[in-house]
């Protein structure tokens, strides 16, 4: 008998992807407590590493280099990553507010978000546009890239005039990275760095001071201190000296070093902060008043002892938030206390893999060579990094196991009973489910006239009597930690059989099967994932009127759907006319980038692009082609470009027509072809091709041609339309939201597959 996996006991929530929550990840999936499950939380897929930022901004390291891939750590550690934006917390109901999806809950978690910046006040929206704000880095990475790019397009005669307000560590350093890369590509464009003191960086370190000093005035930076910002303006920025005198300076952009602020929703969540709104934290990381609650890096206030914002402080703060977070479940220690140096060292970067010792008190370092410091600094970040990303294989290995090590703590009771039962022996409680769908908000529709609300054995609704009636159902295993998600996308990709046919759903049945876990996690996980489910259904006027939930070896989703269709609207998989142009609605590769990320092998933003098309309903590209003459219409699922294809050609008895498909002018997502090149490949590839070989020349195999067999979650529509429609169908398309729409080739007037 195989052995079922531990049960889910208790939620940790990391919020956040800083330093200190992604040690915290690290450290308790190479010592996991059995019955814990992690979740992180990030609205970033890729974490910026602070140290290493001005390194990749003066072009030394690449992105992937500077920045943890999230998406891929949690794979690989075989963790929960949510990808969302955090607007709120519920500390006496322990739940996490995320924009536009369901809330999450947890029994501990971590605060670890970082900060932005701070708001300037009475300022207009064209002003705004000038600003680049250095924190957070995520959008400052955005920004600084727009900026480059206009620089590289200028041509004008006058110099762009360009600022950066602040002179702290983070202003002087884009200072020297911004000018040194003005001069190297000799862009047309000055730069001023704007400060309101005498000094640069510390008042305290005057050898650094009057070393950056010189460095600034070799460039040719122009250096305004004591110099304050008074306001923003369209065209520049209103100063104001030493002396009092106000004048207004024209700008192109003014990047923005200056104070930063902590997250809107700290003070609104009812959290205990400072006069800053920066979150309190007592010695041991906990949150004052908040037992459940920890917080680590630049969005804390240390009460013991206020700190700067430094990377440093949430890098050293990590291996004391893991064990206390280990402690709050197992109780086996006590809470440690995080005791900070009272120095920080920082390493500035000068240019040209240099590097520059700041600190208030005596170093070592000090006497470095700066090229020799750059290099030490280097080792240092690259050493730190390598900790804590995903291994990447050049080609796929033949084994690969995700094993973790052996629990040496559990939080499963040792009398522990989960279900073990088949049949309806394995449905859950009846509690269960109802405590979870009365949080749900299920929308009402008249056409129902008995659903889930009401308990009866069958959904009971009411239909025209001038339409025809569709029905089809979906199963699905999860192939994403985020339920709510998955839902989602097992919805859409359900819904899409009906709009293929021309149809409109209507009506959909749920069947849920959860991996054992106490009761509240898994009213939490119905919740999640129903959530999911009900947001597409919501959207796309569909109602929910039933389901079935039971207990299994693992999460899966079944999906069934009802629909309807006017007799004269119904689109079918039949070919009608050679010469016909097939056109494809969404680009392929969703199943090998599931596959390779299953193996923790796909780069964050890759999945990222496959979710949100897999998002995208194909009730928009139907309701743009319905105007079209339009024949063999069908989705793309898991038989893959060419197996639905061959379902379009016709059946056995009927006049059969053939397809001519151009492989290059298949749409594919960005990064597939490389991971078709080291041999990564959905499970259901090599047997798509198997039930086509017959029809297909020798050298057509998944390996020459690996896009025609991909199977495809919740992928787009295939049809066929008339050659003088074509350039008006596919304007349409694009016009309406379906911009990946493309011709991938025509029908023609024999039995055959053949490939260009």
């Amino acid at each position: 008998m195989r052995k079922n996996p531990a049960p889910i006991v208790s939620d940790l929530v990391l919020l956040g992807g800083g330093h200190a929550n992604i040690q915290v990840l690290k450290m308790m999936a190479m010592n996991p407590i059995g019955g814990l499950r992690i979740t992180l939380i990030s609205d970033q897929t890729h974490s910026p590493y602070s140290g290493m930022i001005p390194g990749f901004l003066a072009g030394y390291y690449s992105y992937e280099e500077c920045h943890f891939d999230l998406r891929r750590l949690c794979e690989e550690l075989g963790q929960r990553f949510i990808k969302a934006k955090i607007i709120g917390l519920d500390p006496q109901r322990k739940t996490v507010l995320l924009e536009n999806r369901a809330e999450i809950s947890y029994d501990c978690a971590a605060i670890n978000v970082g900060i932005q910046p701070k708001n300037i006040e009475n300022i207009s929206q064209e002003a705004a546009l000038k600003l680049i704000p250095l924190k957070p880095i995520s959008r400052f990475i955005a920004h600084w890239q727009r900026l480059i790019a206009d620089l590289e397009a200028y041509r004008g005669n006058e110099p762009l005039q360009l600022a950066v307000v602040g002179a702290g560590a983070s202003g002087v350093e884009i200072a020297i990275i911004l000018k040194m890369l003005i001069d190297k590509n000799r862009w047309n464009a000055r730069l001023s760095l704007i400060h309101r003191h005498e000094f640069l960086v510390s008042a305290k370190d005057l050898g650094a001071q009057k070393r950056l000093s010189k460095t600034l005035e070799e460039l040719g930076v122009r250096v305004l201190q004591n110099t304050e910002v008074l306001e923003v303006r369209e065209n520049g920025l209103m100063l104001k000296d030493a002396k009092g005198q106000i004048r207004s300076e024209d700008f192109h952009r003014a990047l923005i070093a200056t104070h930063a602020a902590a997250p809107d929703w700290f003070k609104s969540s009812g959290l205990a902060v400072d006069q800053e709104d920066f979150v309190k934290v007592m010695g041991n990381l906990q949150v004052e008043n908040a037992d459940a609650l920890f917080a680590a890096g630049d969005c804390i206030h240390f009460s013991p002892s206020p700190l700067k914002k430094a990377g440093v402080y949430a890098v050293r703060q990590g291996m004391v938030l893991e064990h206390n977070i280990r402690c709050f479940f197992t109780r086996e220690s006590s809470l440690k206390t995080f005791h900070p140096k009272k120095h920080v060292l920082s390493l500035i970067t000068i240019g040209d893999r240099r590097a520059l010792v700041h600190q208030d008190d005596v170093s070592i370092l000090r006497w470095m060579w700066p090229s020799l410091l750059w290099r030490v600094k280097d080792q240092i970040d690259r050493r730190f990094m390598r900790r804590f990303q995903a291994e990447t294989f050049n080609v796929k290995p033949e084994h690969f196991s995700k094993a973790m090590p052996e629990l040496k703590t559990t939080l499963v009771p040792a009398d522990w009973e989960d279900n073990t039962c088949g049949g309806c022996g394995s449905k859950l409680a009846a509690s269960t489910l109802t405590q979870s769908l009365n949080k749900l908000t299920i929308p009402q529709d008249d056409h129902v006239l008995l659903g889930v609300n009401d308990g009866e054995d069958c959904a009971l609704t009411r239909f025209s009597e001038h339409t025809l009636c569709l029905q089809t159902i979906d199963q699905f295993r999860s192939f994403i930690s985020d339920p709510y998600l998955f839902g989602q996308i097992a919805t859409q990709h359900a819904l899409s059989d009906v709009y293929a046919m021309g149809g409109v759903a209507k009506t959909v049945q749920v069947g849920l099967t959860l991996p054992a876990a106490t009761e509240r996690i898994q009213q939490e996980d119905i919740f999640q994932v129903m959530s999911g489910v009900l947001d597409i259904l919501t959207k796309s006027g569909v109602s929910l009127v039933g389901g079935h939930t039971g207990e299994g070896s693992e999460f899966s989703l079944s999906i069934a759907v009802q629909g309807e269709v006017a007799p004269n609207r119904v689109l079918r998989k039949q070919l009608t006319k050679p010469g016909n142009r097939l056109i494809l609605t969404k680009p392929i590769g969703t199943g090998v980038i599931l596959a390779a990320n299953m193996l923790a092998q796909a780069n964050g933003k890759l999945v990222d692009e496959a979710l949100s098309s897999m998002l995208q309903s194909n009730n928009v590209a139907m309701e743009a082609i319905r105007i079209f003459d339009i024949s063999g219409c069908t989705d793309i699922t898991g038989f893959g470009v060419l197996g639905h294809a061959f379902e379009m050609m016709g059946k056995k008895g009927e006049k059969t027509l053939g397809v001519k498909i151009d492989y290059q002018a298949i749409p594919l997502f960005d990064g597939v072809s490389g991971l078709f090149e080291k041999g990564y490949s959905a499970s259901l590839a090599l047997k798509n091709h198997a039930s086509l070989a017959c029809m297909l020349d020798a050298n057509i195999t998944p390996q020459n041609y690996p896009a025609l067999f991909d199977p495809q979650t919740s992928g787009g529509l295939l049809f066929s339309v008339l050659p003088n429609q074509t350039e008006d169908c596919l304007k349409a398309l694009h016009e309406c939201g379906v911009p990946k729409a493309c011709v991938i080739g025509e029908v023609i007037d024999e039995n055959a597959i053949i490939i260009l």
